[in-house]
């Protein structure tokens, strides 16, 4: 069997983080204590994000090359 020629990702998930604020142009999470993210996104319009949500945040890492 021939290895994959794309690259295969893992998902790591880094945790979950409240809603605090949301508007027009996007809105704002609380990372711990006072310590926030700003997400800007034109199309707010789009999605059903509102103040109180948790939302999972994660990240996508290249799996190593096997060794050997």
């Amino acid at each position: 069997m021939e290895p994959p020629k794309t690259s295969i990702r893992a998902v790591l998930p880094l945790g979950k983080a409240r809603v605090v604020f949301s508007d027009s142009r996007g809105f704002k999470l609380a990372l711990g204590g006072s310590t926030t993210m700003l997400i800007d996104l034109p199309h707010m319009h789009l999605y059903d994000i509102r103040e109180g949500d948790l939302l999972s945040l994660y990240t996508e890492v290249l799996l190593a090359k096997p060794q050997g």
